[in-house]
């Protein structure tokens, strides 16, 4: 059984499918969720009508957004193939999961639920995100799910080319805010001469972000402002709060917000 999904996989770009259409396949971009570091976390979520051995998943997203990983969900535990090729240069991910690879294992069951999260950091000025299925070929890939068919005895695989519903995700349109306090490990870092700060807010109030050498001494304030509810961001551009560029070495950089406080160490290598 495991022989026939690795073979079609291998006679995908030489041997023509019948696509079956059902109304209630559908790959769907769920309401997104914002971490206390700064991710951007869209839920991806199928409704199957079969059973499924194999899912192929090429997507583009929107200018502006990193991919930093994919993580999947006990949905497709079963499956022993799990597979993420993140391309951020082309703003591409090709997603693949087989259930079966080297022992039998039960395929997915019919029904609808997350198979995986992608988190995606954003760029400033970028609030939402857009996931448009693509099709490539050398090797093949598009969407579409896999299960076998039995209605001749032995088993054929089958495609199913889903609906779509990979609409654009906002931050500000989904209402996902974070639960409570947060600051990122400033990237780059080591850095030279800018790096990001991601910090999240659960309720709106006086916040302020400061730079200090390895002395205690302030450097810079970055944020002291009364500051909305969401995730933020902050660079610095490696200079004193009189415009001078500082010296390489370690630096440490505060958050104060209502009863949070946090402190994180940063390097900056020029």
């Amino acid at each position: 059984m495991k022989h026939t999904v690795i073979a079609f996989f291998a006679l995908l770009l030489v041997m023509p499918l019948m696509a079956l259409a059902a109304n209630v396949d559908e790959f769907v971009a769920a309401k997104a969720q914002i971490t206390t570091d700064g991710f951007f976390v869209v839920p991806l979520e199928i409704s199957n009508s079969k059973d499924l051995v194999a899912l192929d998943i090429p997507l583009s997203f929107t200018e502006g957004a990193v991919l930093e990983k994919v993580e999947f969900t006990d949905r497709v535990k079963n499956f022993e193939f799990q597979a993420a090729n993140i391309d951020n240069a082309n703003r591409r991910v090709i997603i693949g999961l087989i259930s079966m690879i080297s022992r039998q294992v039960p395929d997915l069951a019919t029904g609808s639920g997350p198979i995986l999260n992608l988190y995606f950091k954003l760029d400033p000025g970028v609030s939402s995100v857009t996931l448009t299925p693509i099709e490539l070929s050398n090797p093949s890939h598009s969407l579409a799910m896999y299960y076998n068919d039995y209605s001749t005895g032995a088993p054929v695989v089958k495609v199913i080319r889903p609906e779509i519903n990979l609409a654009e995700v906002s931050a500000s349109g989904t209402g996902a805010l974070p639960t409570s306090y947060g600051m990122s490990q400033n990237t780059p870092n080591p850095f030279n001469p800018t790096t990001v700060i991601n910090y999240a807010l659960p309720e709106a109030g006086q916040v302020r972000i400061s730079v200090f050498n390895i002395l205690g001494q302030n450097i810079k304030d970055l944020v002291d402002d009364y500051m909305e509810p969401g995730v933020h961001q902050v660079v610095w551009d490696g200079k004193d709060a009189s415009g001078s560029s500082v010296a390489s070495g370690v630096y440490f950089y505060k958050i104060s917000a209502k009863d949070y406080s946090d402190t994180k160490k940063m390097v900056l290598l020029k």
